[in-house]
């Protein structure tokens, strides 16, 4: 079957492309789905890590052109920190052509920078990032394994403290909806979407935790296929 929409997912921090696998495949045929692999892990697990905010965006951008098929239509999934990525592509100008629809995920009103938590001390560290939601409870459960994802995580959040919100960024012009779980990113916070937007901004409540896509993702691809008007793939 041909495909009707392109779909590129960028993910949460600390996230493998490979994570995404059973999402995408839930999504169907008509949806060809490319999920980033950020530098440092999983396939790109050799590369540098990036440091600077703007060659980082660079990469973002072309990660998605060097894939991007202009005789169908694309639309964009932020999750998390992935959310601001999103975000900065159209209110900044990276991308010249607008998708079809802007789904944030996980992710708060982009307008308050992240605390600066990147270089703090181990401990306090993992600490504030539990806080902020975002670390499978088994790590959580066996702290002695955050170790080893602390140099992805930091580089991350590193990353993702950089992005600013600027009284210049143009206002969201594509349909956006913001999928979220009251337990993770609540509704009070979320809401704030709206102020970056021309359109009504959609909201969609899942259950779960930071992970719900994943943890749902029949539900989730099902409503992302409904948003970008094909079929579901309930019986």
């Amino acid at each position: 079957m041909k495909e009707k929409v392109q779909l590129f997912i960028l993910p949460f921090s600390g996230s493998k492309a490979m994570q995404f696998d059973q999402f995408s495949s839930e999504l169907g045929d008509e949806i060809q789905t490319f999920t980033m692999e950020y530098a440092g892990r999983g396939k790109r697990a050799k590369e540098p890590f990036f440091t600077d905010y703007s060659l980082f965006m660079d990469d973002v951008y072309n990660f998605i052109m060097d894939r991007r098929n202009t005789s169908i239509p694309f639309a964009l999934i932020g999750y998390s920190i992935g959310g601001f990525f999103a975000y900065d592509l159209l209110a900044k100008g990276y991308l010249s052509e607008n998708p079809i629809h802007l789904f944030i995920s996980g992710c708060e009103n982009n307008k308050e920078p992240l605390p600066p938590i990147s270089q703090m001390p181990e401990e306090e560290f993992w600490d504030r990032v539990i806080r902020l939601g975002g670390v499978d409870k088994i790590l959580i459960e066996n702290r002695r394994f955050l170790k080893l994802f602390s140099k992805i995580m930091r580089a991350d959040f590193y990353i993702a403290e950089q992005h600013q919100y600027l009284q210049t960024d143009g206002l969201l012009s594509c349909p956006v909806t913001v999928l979220y779980s009251e337990t993770d990113t609540p509704f009070e916070n979320v809401k704030r979407w709206q102020d970056v937007s021309k359109q009504i901004v959609s909201y969609k409540e899942f259950r779960g935790n930071h992970f719900f896509l994943l943890e749902n993702y029949v539900e989730v691809a099902n409503y992302v296929r409904d948003k970008l008007g094909i079929e579901s793939n309930i019986l």
